[in-house]
Protein backbone atom coordinates (compact mmCIF):
# COMPACT_ATOMS: atom_id res chain seq x y z
CA UNK A 1 0.00 0.00 0.00
CA UNK A 2 2.91 2.35 0.40
CA UNK A 3 4.78 1.71 -2.84
CA UNK A 4 5.19 4.90 -4.81
CA UNK A 5 1.92 5.54 -6.67
CA UNK A 6 0.65 2.00 -5.93
CA UNK A 7 -3.00 1.14 -5.40
CA UNK A 8 -2.58 -2.52 -4.40
CA UNK A 9 -4.95 -3.55 -1.59
CA UNK A 10 -3.50 -4.65 1.75
CA UNK A 11 -4.47 -8.26 1.01
CA UNK A 12 -1.99 -8.24 -1.90
CA UNK A 13 0.91 -6.83 0.13
CA UNK A 14 3.63 -8.10 2.45
CA UNK A 15 5.41 -6.49 5.39
CA UNK A 16 8.47 -4.45 4.41
CA UNK A 17 11.17 -3.39 6.88
CA UNK A 18 11.77 0.32 6.23
CA UNK A 19 15.20 -0.08 7.85
CA UNK A 20 16.27 -3.45 6.47
CA UNK A 21 16.15 -6.30 8.97
CA UNK A 22 19.60 -7.46 7.79
CA UNK A 23 20.93 -4.00 8.73
CA UNK A 24 19.48 -4.12 12.23
CA UNK A 25 15.99 -2.82 11.48
CA UNK A 26 13.49 -3.99 14.10
CA UNK A 27 10.42 -6.03 13.30
CA UNK A 28 7.90 -3.71 14.93
CA UNK A 29 5.09 -1.50 13.68
CA UNK A 30 7.26 1.61 13.70
CA UNK A 31 9.53 0.03 11.08
CA UNK A 32 7.07 -1.96 8.96
CA UNK A 33 4.92 -1.03 5.99
CA UNK A 34 2.69 -2.96 3.61
CA UNK A 35 4.23 -3.17 0.13
CA UNK A 36 3.20 -5.09 -3.00
CA UNK A 37 5.69 -7.59 -4.45
CA UNK A 38 6.49 -5.32 -7.41
CA UNK A 39 7.54 -2.36 -5.27
CA UNK A 40 9.19 -4.58 -2.66
CA UNK A 41 11.54 -5.92 -5.35
CA UNK A 42 12.55 -2.35 -6.31
CA UNK A 43 14.11 -1.67 -2.90
CA UNK A 44 17.80 -2.60 -3.02
CA UNK A 45 21.28 -1.14 -2.57
CA UNK A 46 22.19 -0.96 -6.26
CA UNK A 47 22.55 2.36 -8.09
CA UNK A 48 19.12 1.67 -9.61
CA UNK A 49 17.47 0.60 -6.36
CA UNK A 50 14.86 2.55 -4.47
CA UNK A 51 15.25 3.46 -0.79
CA UNK A 52 12.56 3.74 1.86
CA UNK A 53 12.60 6.07 4.86
CA UNK A 54 10.13 6.77 7.64
CA UNK A 55 8.99 10.38 7.33
CA UNK A 56 9.94 12.36 10.43
CA UNK A 57 8.16 14.86 12.63
CA UNK A 58 9.20 17.74 10.33
CA UNK A 59 7.14 16.25 7.49
CA UNK A 60 3.41 16.68 6.85
CA UNK A 61 3.49 12.91 6.26
CA UNK A 62 4.93 12.04 9.67
CA UNK A 63 5.05 8.31 10.35
CA UNK A 64 4.47 7.33 6.73
CA UNK A 65 6.97 5.75 4.38
CA UNK A 66 8.83 7.93 1.92
CA UNK A 67 10.08 6.37 -1.31
CA UNK A 68 13.35 7.71 -2.69
CA UNK A 69 13.98 7.06 -6.37
CA UNK A 70 17.48 6.29 -7.60
CA UNK A 71 19.53 9.31 -8.72
CA UNK A 72 19.09 8.34 -12.38
CA UNK A 73 15.33 8.94 -11.96
CA UNK A 74 15.35 11.78 -9.41
CA UNK A 75 18.72 13.52 -8.94
CA UNK A 76 17.30 15.39 -5.89
CA UNK A 77 16.44 12.04 -4.22
CA UNK A 78 13.32 13.63 -2.68
CA UNK A 79 11.22 11.22 -0.57
CA UNK A 80 7.68 10.84 -1.91
CA UNK A 81 4.70 9.26 -0.19
CA UNK A 82 1.85 7.32 -1.74
CA UNK A 83 -1.37 9.32 -1.73
CA UNK A 84 -3.51 6.68 -3.49
CA UNK A 85 -5.06 5.50 -0.20
CA UNK A 86 -5.43 9.04 1.19
CA UNK A 87 -8.08 10.66 -1.00
CA UNK A 88 -8.05 14.04 0.76
CA UNK A 89 -4.31 14.45 0.25
CA UNK A 90 -4.58 13.38 -3.35
CA UNK A 91 -7.22 16.02 -4.10
CA UNK A 92 -5.22 18.75 -2.34
CA UNK A 93 -2.03 17.80 -4.21
CA UNK A 94 -3.88 17.74 -7.54
CA UNK A 95 -5.41 21.16 -6.96
CA UNK A 96 -2.07 22.64 -5.87
CA UNK A 97 -0.32 21.20 -8.94
CA UNK A 98 -2.94 22.59 -11.30
CA UNK A 99 -2.85 26.02 -9.65
CA UNK A 100 0.93 26.05 -9.99
CA UNK A 101 0.71 24.89 -13.62
CA UNK A 102 -1.89 27.46 -14.64
CA UNK A 103 -0.56 30.32 -12.53
CA UNK A 104 -2.65 33.17 -11.15
CA UNK A 105 -5.92 33.83 -12.93
CA UNK A 106 -6.19 37.11 -14.79
CA UNK A 107 -8.79 39.50 -13.43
Amino acid sequence: MVGWNCDAPAAMCAAHHVVDWAKGGPTDLDNLALVCDHHHAMVNDSEYGWTTVMMGSDSPHRGRVGWIAPAVIDPTRTPRVNEKHHAGERVATSIAARCHQWGPQAA
